[in-house]
């Protein structure tokens, strides 16, 4: 037997399936018509507006302010009483002529036919007064306002719509998406900070901000004396440019011009008739754009330039603080690179002054460090190094000798050969050089290992630990013959240069002697590369 409550239970259920039921037989026989408003939905609209093309007048994009909210304090049943109180007002108090949709959750879509934007300015802004929202001090609804013209699309004049809403919404109701974009372009800042030079940090800085903000289109603007070269560009995957931008001289750009002038985000959501759009740019499918500054001590440096192509979209306000975000965290990694740069050119200018003074106390031949230095760069980049590591092996070249500063002159300068016992004093100077080096401050591990290593011997033969193998510091490995092809090549006061090949074959025969196999393959390679590397 079925008790009272049980039927009225299932009365219920029988009444809410109908309801759904009719509903969406109700969508199927209308199927333009929103069941909630009674507005056209957005296929009706859609279908309106195909029916008019071409059309003039004013298309609005509206929508209800803070409906989550509403929903979470007072319940959905108040929310949709609000969707419905807007809906029943656009009726009541808009021109009869006006083509109203809900256009999907909280928004609706207007085409006013033939009107001017400024009256259907004053016609919303009048409406707006008139509905409070449950919300203290806030209209029951914002909205954004485009002008059409014959000869635009509906899809222009909606980004235009969607553009200006944004904008009249502000900062309202993104407080959770504005935390979530914080946490975002914290990950972004840490990532480009583990990047090695200016150019990685633009390159892959661009690339995350087209991806993160859905751009067609990313590209870095130097700029350069007032005027403007493209240095970088990125883009979608599935978007093929028309021209190559990059390296392009860019000439009368006022956008650009405005963003350097003012050193703020300049937006154009419709860059075909904007007033200041270039033809090149129009011609690769530019739709809207937003460039926002990338400022060092106050100047601005450089401009990013993000450009949707495949179709017209709105840029937020969102997105547009994001992108100004971005940059101030471009901008602050490239100001770090700059400062890091520049403690690295004084911290090597020390060191190869060092150099040279060893170098002449040593009677070695002038240049023999700058050469040395050069020739373990380009054999370390073949050979992969991070460039951690590369700065770290040409601090140890600097230094290598930095040991014979101990070595008093009788031997260090003696013209003939050295009597075992004066050897057994020159080889300290390998130790002497670690003990010295390990006094200046902040010296790198991988530099000291340069400076304790670089006449050990792959066979093991060396001084002054006799290491062998890969037991030997791959840096130091790198550095020994750099050094030998070098002292090969070089008169000294002893010997005459030889040639390059006759170097080159000397070098080669100590492989796997003296010298690391793998080193010497890198030396091959980098002797018979493109930019061969002759003394």
């Amino acid at each position: 037997m079925i008790g009272v409550g049980s039927v009225a239970g299932l009365t219920f259920c029988i009444s809410v399936w109908r309801a759904r039921w009719l509903h969406q037989d109700s969508e199927l026989l209308l199927g333009s018509t929103d069941f909630l408003t009674g507005l056209l939905n957005r296929r009706g609209f859609l279908a309106h507006v195909d029916a008019q093309v071409p059309f003039s007048g004013t298309l609005v994009l509206m929508d209800i302010n803070g409906l989550k909210t509403i929903n979470d304090q007072h319940g959905h049943t108040v929310g949709d009483q609000e969707i419905q109180r807007l809906a029943e007002a656009l009726q009541q108090h808009l021109p009869p002529q006006t083509l109203s949709s809900r256009w999907g959750g909280d928004e609706f879509l207007l085409l006013f036919p033939d009107q001017q934007a400024s009256v259907t300015q004053q016609q919303l802004e009048t409406l707006q007064q008139q509905l409070p929202s449950v919300i203290p001090a806030l209209p029951l609804f914002s909205f954004g306002l485009a002008a059409l013209t014959s000869g635009q699309t509906f899809e222009q004049g909606f980004a235009i719509a969607d553009h200006r809403l944004y904008r009249a919404k502000g900062e309202h109701q993104h407080s959770k998406t504005v935390e979530e974009d914080d946490r975002g372009l914290l990950e972004f800042a840490q990532h480009l900070e583990r990047l090695a030079s200016p150019e990685a940090v633009i390159r892959e800085g661009l690339a995350l901000i087209r991806h993160r903000l859905r751009f067609d289109m990313a590209s870095y603007v130097e700029v350069q004396n007032h005027r403007f070269v493209i240095l970088f560009a990125d883009y979608a995957g599935d978007f093929t440019p028309q021209m190559d931008v990059v390296g392009r001289l860019i000439e009368g750009e006022r956008l650009l011009q405005q963003v350097v002038k003012g050193r703020g985000v300049v937006v154009s959501v419709d860059y075909p008739n904007d007033p200041a759009s270039l033809e090149d740019f129009v011609g690769l499918g530019v739709k809207s754009l937003v460039l926002a500054p990338v400022q060092i001590s106050g100047q601005v440096v450089g401009v990013l330039v993000l450009c949707h192509i495949s179709t017209w979209k709105a840029i937020p306000l969102l997105t547009q603080s994001m992108l100004e975000l971005a940059a101030s965290r471009l901008a602050h990694t490239l100001e770090i690179h700059q400062a890091v740069m520049q403690v690295r050119l004084t911290l090597e200018g020390g060191l190869l002054a060092l150099g040279v003074a060893l170098e002449a106390r040593d009677l070695e031949t002038r240049g023999h460090t700058e050469r040395v230095v050069d020739m373990v760069t380009q054999l370390a980049r073949q050979l992969q190094f991070s460039p951690r590591a590369l700065d770290e092996l040409r601090q140890g070249a600097y230094l290598h000798d930095i040991g014979k500063l101990s070595i008093p002159d009788r031997i260090l300068l003696k013209p003939g050969p050295l009597d075992p016992d004066e050897w057994a004093l020159m080889q300290t100077h390998v130790q002497q050089g670690v003990d010295l080096a390990r006094r200046i401050p902040n010296l790198s591990t991988g530099a000291i290992d340069v400076i304790r290593c670089h006449h050990e011997r792959w066979d093991g033969r060396g001084y002054p630990a006799g290491l062998q193998g890969e037991a030997i510091p791959l840096a130091a490995r790198i550095f020994a013959v750099c050094d030998v092809y070098d002292a090969l090549t070089s008169a000294r006061p002893y010997k005459q240069a030889w040639t390059p090949e006759a170097a080159r074959a000397e070098i080669i025969s100590q492989r796997a002697r003296q010298f690391c196999p793998l080193v010497i393959d890198a030396f091959i390679a980098m002797m018979d590369g493109p930019d061969k590397f002759l003394s």
